[in-house]
């Protein structure tokens, strides 16, 4: 018995074709049967951000200077802030639609049939 498991072994190292494992069931792919779900949009070009504005405080001589450069300085900041935040906006919707696609992946891998055991 010994000598025939020996033989069976060395059959196997010796030519892997012989005991190579048969793939009996392959399960379909998603993207054959519904290529819309991977569909994920790329999340574009960064939106280009003008510095902020910069007060000159050697120039501000007065309370409504100062006030006018304050104004100026957020008013720079506001506009930044609104580019910043509409490129978040559309990335946080291209992203969405990435996860909806991969809970439907989930859900369709979930319930193709168990691989045969080995």
């Amino acid at each position: 018995m010994r000598k025939l498991t020996m033989l069976a072994l060395s059959t196997c190292f010796l030519g892997s074709a012989a005991c190579e494992t048969t793939r009996t069931v392959v399960p379909l792919r998603p993207d054959l049967t519904n290529p819309e779900r991977f569909v994920c949009e790329p999340a574009g070009e960064r939106p280009h951000i003008p510095p902020e504005h910069v007060i000159d405080w050697s120039r501000v001589t007065t309370v409504p200077q100062a006030h006018a450069a304050h104004d100026a300085y957020v008013a720079s900041i506001r506009s930044r802030e609104g580019l910043i935040t509409g490129y978040i906006v559309a990335i946080e919707g291209k992203l969405f639609a990435c996860s909806n696609n991969a809970a439907w992946l989930r859900e369709f891998y979930a319930r193709l049939p168990a691989p045969p055991p080995n």
